[in-house]
């Protein structure tokens, strides 16, 4: 009995590795804050529509590491993740896959039918990145672009229907998409960069393939850049109270390490340092997302 529960935790254990939760905290940082920018969402349909956000998501990780397993293979990085090591075999992790839709489409059902479509779009477009025939994984420059709206503007709008608010204002909320999606492209970019040598030898025409890692690492900076001037612009513009950029300077000394070890990503586009960005990023960039949404909830319970 006792070496079956312990197989039984080593498997689950496995499944959970493979949901990838830790690469993906970004991207529930978009959700929140569509869910509570304009206003806040019941807690009951708050947490369930988080829930079946999370599902959402890991089956997207999931399914990628299913079709990305044999380049996940040559990649010094990721050859260790579940699907590509062979602990759980690739007809295994696209059931899995499905079985996390499948529950997320019936919590979506449960709480709110209407958002169903937007969940479809979101794990469709996901879908077509990583799944041939389409792959846009491979497709330069469509790569980052698909990254940018599937991580920076989808999650965005299912937060805004959580609290009820994909009826606000349009220019408001495509003000709102533009950092995000900007933000997340970048980090794209950034990522194929690790993933350069990889993609390279299995024939993944990304962009940073494409069009070679100085370059690439040249446009995740403006795209970064862009992403935390446009604020600024709007405050200037009189469409954001001056009072919110002192966020900014709140958030500062977590985006010094960040910076550091960006900077060395400049100096060298390699693997390694791709690695040490990301390690320095959830550790201090998490923090700091918290204290972001903090911010906004405080400013939303206050009345501000």
């Amino acid at each position: 009995m006792l070496f079956r529960n312990l197989y039984w935790y080593g498997t689950l254990k496995e499944y959970f590795k493979a949901c990838r939760m830790e690469s993906w905290s970004g991207w529930m940082f978009v959700f929140c804050l569509g869910s509570i920018l304009f206003d806040l969402p019941p807690i009951g349909r708050g947490v369930m529509f988080f829930l079946s956000f999370s599902l959402a998501t890991a089956s997207i990780y999931v399914l990628n590491q299913y079709f990305d397993r044999i380049a996940d293979q040559e990649n010094e990085v990721k050859s260790d993740l579940p699907v590509a090591s062979g602990r759980i075999t690739p007809e295994r992790a696209l059931i899995f896959s499905l079985l996390l839709v499948i529950i997320c489409f019936v919590l979506v059902f449960m709480v709110d039918v209407h958002l169903l479509p937007l969940f479809m779009v979101y794990l469709g477009l996901w879908t077509a990145y990583s799944a041939p025939p389409l792959r846009f994984k491979a497709v330069p420059i469509a790569d980052f672009v698909v990254s940018g709206i599937g991580a920076g503007a989808l999650p965005f709008l299912i937060g805004l229907g959580v609290s009820y608010q994909l009826s606000a204002n349009v220019s408001f909320i495509m003000l709102s998409i533009m950092p995000l999606i900007l933000f997340h492209s970048g980090g794209h970019i950034v990522q194929a960069l690790g993933d350069y040598e990889a993609d390279r030898k299995t024939g993944d025409c990304t962009f940073v393939v494409r069009y070679g890692k100085n370059k690439a690492v040249a446009a995740a900076s403006f795209m970064f850049f862009a992403a935390f001037l446009l604020p600024f612009t709007y405050s200037a513009l009189g469409l954001v109270s001056p009072l919110h950029l002192l966020l900014f300077f709140i958030l500062l000394p977590f985006s010094l390490p960040i910076g550091m070890h960006y900077m060395d990503l400049l100096r060298g586009p390699s693997t390694r340092n791709v690695v040490n960005l990301h390690k320095v990023t959830r550790k201090y960039g998490t923090l700091a997302l918290v204290m972001l949404c903090a911010y906004i909830l405080l400013m939303k319970i206050s009345g501000l």
